[in-house]
């Protein structure tokens, strides 16, 4: 159960959710991810660490996999960028400032935890397309709000929204794992100039 419908399921049960505990347990699962990784992840290890007990973590996240993507997602800047993201700016200043506080993180911790999901998306199909689910829907979502005022008058379809919102995740997320991190900046501006600004001008 996710984070979100397990809150629903406990708002109502009536019971008063320990948001604290939550944050505890997730913030725990990011630093052991960091340090020894997904395969040896366990939420035995996670309860030990966060001085909760096994059951506490089993009423909220029913596997482990529920359990990383969770830590993944409110770990994330997403809430960060929803708040943060000046749309007083043109198209360009938005797609620019989208990039770089969603994917140019600054935690290392997070981004060594990442890493190491990504690490194991390739063989683990239920981690994949849970991270997937959790991810690019909610990075389109924001896209599609940047995008809107333009859809008509640049004649911009789902295909090209589809490929704008796959563009920026995956060349970021693979600079970070390159641990190409020396042009933060520089980068994701270049993946807007180059790459997506073009489609939304149709000139590719």
């Amino acid at each position: 159960m996710t984070y979100e419908k397990q809150q629903q399921t406990e708002e109502k049960r009536g019971r008063p959710l320990d948001l604290s505990r939550n944050r505890v347990i997730l913030e725990t699962t990011i630093d052991l991810l960091a340090e020894n990784g997904y395969d040896s992840l366990t939420i035995e290890a996670v309860a030990s660490k966060a001085k909760v007990g096994k059951g506490t973590i089993y009423r909220r996240w029913s596997s482990k996999t529920e359990l990383v993507i969770d830590a993944a997602i409110s770990m994330s800047r997403f809430e960060i960028a929803k708040e943060k993201l000046n749309k007083n700016q043109d198209l360009r200043g938005q797609l620019i400032e989208l990039l770089s506080l969603l994917f140019l993180e600054d935690n290392k911790n997070y981004q060594k935890a990442m890493n190491a999901i990504c690490n194991s998306v390739s063989w683990n199909e239920q981690l994949e397309k849970g991270m997937r689910d959790a991810f690019y829907w909610r990075y389109r979502s924001m896209i599609e709000s940047i995008l809107k005022p333009y859809v008509k008058e640049n004649q911009i379809t789902d295909d090209d929204i589809e490929l704008i919102t796959d563009i920026g995740p995956a060349l970021v997320m693979y600079n970070i794992y390159s641990g190409n991190r020396s042009t933060k900046a520089d980068y994701a501006e270049r993946i807007v100039d180059k790459l997506m600004m073009p489609i939304v001008l149709n000139q590719v």
